[in-house]
């Protein structure tokens, strides 16, 4: 990590950066030496770069005044590249807005976002820039969304989901207001209850806006860290979030007035975005360099794929294809059928197999508001459920309600290749419910048997839905209630199940289980600093683990 250690030291007696910089050492993933970059935009010609940014004109947001445009060439242009910068221009001019309908306007400005351009899934993303105005009414912002939102561009793979639903979650990495303007804001937005708003004072106060800065982010699954030039100014724990796991874009923009810019100011005529760089670098062992720009050496990468050499697994993908982690292809549906289940037909309630007669008078895609979308598929000649953009999804056999009294499971097979949140819930009249969070797994088809035992609201005796909530793209089959976990040919034992409810976790693991046996020295010493930590946080409680605040 790239901390401060002399300011963290002279300031060690104070009990919230106690409690901080034990957060940031117990929580941190940052144990590489230094990185490489992977992508850079330095606005070296002199034009913006189309390949990496669409002008977003259809953004219509907070009761904002701006229209957003795509003017690059006029004499009033929102949008200039020269001198090795980029420039987004806010004017005051009327317009009759053509991205909002003609709507009437006394302002134009610009807002470039990366969507299906330039997207990145962890590591660290730095913009150099600076903002030339204080007076008040402006709000220029260098941010992040997730990129199945559904926002400009449309490229229908998958983009449909609505801010700030899992998908279309949202980072702020730098913004700041003219009618407030001392602080860097760093902000977060999504329906996990993720991350905070923190703010950090300029150490020059307002002024230090107009002086080129470096905002940056280094984060992965379990942590983020935001940097203002060479200092940490908050850390966050994500290790419980469930988004921000999936490719997010850039957006660099300058929005005038509405609820957050608030009232501009009357003398105000135009202001200034100027962007020295932009760029995202991954981990590396290879150098100890902190910061992620054109002096960062690119990773080696023969494939031209966005893995390094040192981590391809599979070194010669074709250019431009979707590779996973490791370099691989990545498969978007399952190459093969979900393995069939072995149970005894008269030990067995289908809802959906080829394997059992499913009960009669089943919905699987009734109509509950979701924004999921649906799909009867073939995979490799068996019937599967495929629903796309999960938030929830249900199954209805109102029609046909079942008593599973003599039941002990549900059992289930799943595929995904990229969600990362999955809950099953039994529903009976009521409606009683409760979910059941399964711990996802990408890649292969997952097997599940989740004990009955775990549904404590719904009445067993009159069962007539079932609904997932989660994230990502799920195939289904064989969903089947049993007196027996489901096994299948290649086992000689019926496979692990769902933790009982009695015991403490509620989470339910698939196929493994855990073991014990002793535990090894590092995990010992793990153990033993979380245990530190919370003792501190019990007495010097902190809720962002920040330094500033």
């Amino acid at each position: 990590m790239h901390t401060n250690l002399h300011l963290l030291f002279n300031n060690f007696l104070n009990s919230r950066q106690i409690s901080a910089f034990l957060c940031l050492c117990l929580f941190s993933s940052w144990l590489h030496a230094g990185w490489e970059r992977t992508w850079i935009d330095d606005f070296s010609g002199n034009s913006v770069e189309w390949n990496n940014w669409t002008a977003q004109t259809t953004a219509n947001y907070n009761n904002e005044v701006q229209c957003y445009t795509d003017d690059e060439n006029s004499d009033l242009r929102n949008y200039e590249v020269s001198n090795g910068t980029l420039k987004i221009i806010a004017r005051r001019q009327p317009i009759s807005c053509p991205g909002q309908n003609g709507r009437a306007l006394d302002w134009t400005s610009g807002r470039l976002n990366s969507k299906d351009k330039a997207e990145f899934t962890f590591g660290r993303i730095e913009a150099r820039l600076r903002f030339d105005e204080l007076r008040a009414g402006t709000w220029p912002a260098f941010w992040m969304l997730e990129n199945r939102i559904a926002e400009q561009p449309i490229k229908g793979d998958n983009d449909t989901v609505n801010w700030p639903n899992p998908g279309a979650g949202e980072i702020d990495i730098w913004e700041w207001y003219g009618a407030n303007g001392n602080s860097v804001i760093t902000n977060f937005f999504n329906v996990n209850n993720c991350g905070s708003e923190i703010r950090y004072n300029y150490p020059g106060g307002s002024p230090d806006v107009q002086s080129f800065n470096i905002y940056a982010i280094e984060y992965n699954a379990n942590n983020i860290a935001f940097y203002f030039n060479d200092t940490l100014v908050a850390s966050h724990d994500l290790s419980n979030c469930p988004q921000y796991e999936e490719p997010m874009f850039l957006l660099l923009n300058v929005a005038m007035g509405g609820n957050i810019g608030g009232q501009i100011d009357s003398s105000l005529d135009k202001a200034t975005l100027e962007v020295d760089y932009v760029a995202h670098c991954v981990p590396s062992d290879n150098n100890q360099l902190s910061n992620c720009n054109e002096a960062t050496p690119p990773i080696a990468d023969d494939d031209n794929d966005g893995v390094s050499n040192v981590n391809d697994q599979c070194p010669n993908t074709p250019i431009n294809t979707p590779v996973d982690t490791l370099g691989c292809l990545l498969s978007t549906i399952p190459t093969s059928s979900a393995p069939d289940p072995l149970n005894e037909v008269d030990t067995v309630v289908s809802i959906f197999s080829e394997q059992y007669q499913n009960i009669e008078a089943i919905d699987y895609f009734p109509n509950w508001g979701q924004v999921t979308q649906f799909e009867l598929l073939e995979v490799d000649n068996n019937p599967t459920l495929n629903y796309k953009n999960m938030n929830y999804q249900g199954i209805d056999f109102e029609g046909a309600p079942q008593d599973l009294t003599e039941m002990n499971y549900l059992n289930l097979n799943y595929w995904t290749h990229n969600s990362t949140k999955l809950e099953v819930f039994v529903i009976s009249p009521g409606p009683r419910e409760n979910p059941v969070e399964i711990e996802v797994k990408q890649g292969e088809w997952q097997r599940l048997s989740i004990p009955l035992s775990q549904y404590t609201s719904p009445d067993l005796s009159s069962v007539f839905q079932l609904k997932f909530e989660g994230n990502g793209s799920f195939f289904f089959d064989n969903i089947f209630f049993s007196q027996q976990a489901s096994f299948f040919e290649e086992q000689e034992t019926p496979l692990p199940t769902a933790p009982e409810a009695s015991q403490p976790s509620d989470s339910v693991s698939s196929d493994e289980q855990s073991t014990g046996g002793s535990l090894s020295w590092p995990a010992l010493i793990i153990l033993a600093l979380l245990s530190l930590r919370r003792i501190i946080g019990r007495y010097y409680p902190t809720y962002e683990c920040a330094l500033h605040k």
